[in-house]
């Protein structure tokens, strides 16, 4: 009793297994009422065919209710089951064996057909049998542990054999028999390795997204201080412009009575420094609107592809001597997420090809070539800028991102460092090193958004 109760319990453990392994939307999918409706129209043409054709009675000497009597147990369980299960998301357990005795009937009735048939025809038969058998076997993931579907094609095969025309069938179900079941089989095993490797990828994939958060939630937090105190200074540079304004008023007073210049010449000079103070000032006003609303905003979508175009035509124009190359992954949008929309991401590419373009300030690239596609692992955008130039200083690619630093006599630095900024800030990453053969090599990773 033990033993039995034991063997029963590893059967159901087993069965659970195979059940938890089917991918339930696609097996709903392919036993919806549409796809058995198309079926029994399907099988009800082939065995007008097989029956009234010309010359099919030669090659095939089925009759029409022969083949209709083998056919209706799948026909009825699966009209049903699609009935039964049409606004379903989930199966239960008894679906599952409801599910496996119709397909077990379906086969029933191809090997029914084999064997009811005139040899030649047999063998066309048998190619139809291969395909189904092989095809459910993918689908209902059937492997050597779980192997409830080919013991169900097994038994179909059984029943099949009070039907043979002839010894000859015999030979022909025991060659392809074997062969129906060691296709399902392997392809059931390999439907189920494939589905091990993707569960895997996906867990990788969200432990290098998890460690990619985590670096830019530090990233982000660190500009988010900076942007902070930049913003801060606001009360200064208002005391400083202040101060100026009545410097500048002042400065008219004791210029009139010095008569150190002429009313008119001394005037227009006053004129022009209060113009300025008021330029400085507004433009203060706008550095600070736009630093709040970027660091408040959140992530908009970017098609990366025309952005990537327009860089390239407006650095073109500005160094037409540097060859530019576009070159972008086809067969799907490349939507990029990026705080500030397109302004920003087209800000930071200006940024780093013009970085390429101008090199160390005495050497520049003369081709710069700039590729975007999907990164495989981490399902995020990846754009790489490569150039033949000097490439990157040592001393460069080992300083951090907060600091600036710069290979130009007359450059500051700003460029590579607000860029790498305003992409930790929207979630986005930028490596820096330099290729093989010479040149810098930039790769930036974005945000996508998925549609």
């Amino acid at each position: 009793m033990k033993t039995r109760f034991a063997g029963g319990a590893a059967v159901t453990a087993s069965f659970r297994r195979w059940t938890r392994a089917q991918d339930t939307a696609e097996v709903l999918a392919a036993a919806g009422v549409g796809a058995w409706w198309a079926l029994t129209t399907v099988v009800l043409a082939v065995l007008a065919a097989v029956a009234w054709a010309p010359g099919a009675s030669t090659l095939f000497g089925i009759s029409f209710v022969d083949g209709l009597l083998c056919a209706a147990p799948m026909l009825v369980s699966g009209l049903l089951f699609s009935a039964v299960h049409r606004k379903r998301r989930h199966i239960e357990t008894w679906g599952w064996l409801w599910l496996l005795l119709g397909v077990t009937s379906l086969h029933f009735f191809l090997a029914a057909l084999m064997a009811m048939s005139e040899l030649q025809g047999a063998t066309v038969i048998t190619s139809l049998f291969l395909f189904t058998t092989a095809f459910h076997g993918r689908l209902h993931r059937v492997t050597p542990r779980q192997p409830f579907l080919a013991l169900g094609t097994a038994l179909a095969l059984v029943a099949a054999l009070p039907l043979l025309e002839s010894p000859e069938h015999l030979v022909l179900f025991g060659v392809i028999g074997p062969a129906a079941l060691t296709a399902e089989l392997y392809l059931g095993t390999f439907a189920v390795q494939h589905d091990q490797a993707r569960a895997e990828a996906e867990r990788l994939r969200a432990a290098v997204q998890a460690q990619l958060l985590e670096q830019q939630e530090q990233d982000v937090g660190r500009l988010s201080r900076a942007l902070g105190e930049i913003l801060g200074y606001h009360h200064e540079l208002d005391s400083a412009l202040m101060s100026a304004g009545t410097a500048a008023d002042m400065l008219a007073v004791m210029g009139v009575q010095r008569n150190a210049l002429a009313r008119g010449d001394f005037e227009d000079l006053v004129k022009t420094l209060n113009d300025s103070l008021t330029q400085i000032r507004n433009m203060v006003g706008e550095i600070r609107a736009k630093g709040r609303r970027y660091v408040g905003s959140e992530p908009e979508p970017v098609e990366l592809t025309p952005l990537l175009e327009g860089v390239r035509t407006s650095m073109g124009l500005r160094f037409p001597d540097v060859d530019i190359e576009v070159a972008v992954e086809p067969g799907q949008p490349l939507r990029a997420l990026m705080r500030g929309g397109a302004t920003t991401l087209r800000r930071v590419v200006e940024n780093l090809v013009l970085n390429a373009c101008e090199g160390d300030g005495k050497q520049g690239a003369s081709r710069v070539r700039i590729q975007a596609r999907v990164e495989p692992l981490s399902g995020r955008l990846e754009v790489v800028i490569a150039d033949d130039g000097p490439g990157f200083p040592a001393a460069l690619l080992d300083v951090p991102a907060e600091e600036l630093y710069t290979s130009k006599p007359e450059g500051t630095g700003l460029g590579l460092y607000t860029s790498e900024c305003l992409l930790r800030a929207s979630g986005g990453m930028l490596y820096r090193r330099n290729a093989p053969d010479g040149g810098a090599l930039l790769r930036l990773f974005l945000p996508r958004e998925y549609r």
